[in-house]
């Protein structure tokens, strides 16, 4: 099965008297944005890079990619934060 590929689209957009972003429709849709969610912002040399925040139900919602238990993972934490005392 082929891999999707994300088709990146670049639009104008406007700033307003506040300094609101008003980017298109068409980039919102694109970016999975709607009215009310969290974005990050990050500033990069004349341009700003805008990142939604995923909701705990759009987190748990996504491919896992983790090949260990939660049992596995929480023994493995308490071995690197809490390592036995060598006394």
């Amino acid at each position: 099965m082929a891999a999707k590929t994300a088709i990146s689209r670049r639009a104008r957009g406007k700033v307003g008297r506040k300094g609101e972003l008003f980017p298109p429709k068409a980039i919102r849709q694109q970016a999975g944005l709607k009215a009310g969610d969290e974005v990050i912002f990050e500033a990069r040399k004349g341009a700003i890079h805008v990142e939604k925040v995923l909701t705990l139900k759009e987190a748990f919602a996504r491919k896992k990619f983790a090949k260990m238990t939660f049992e596995e993972f929480e023994k493995m934490t308490s071995e690197v934060l809490f390592p036995p005392s060598s006394s």
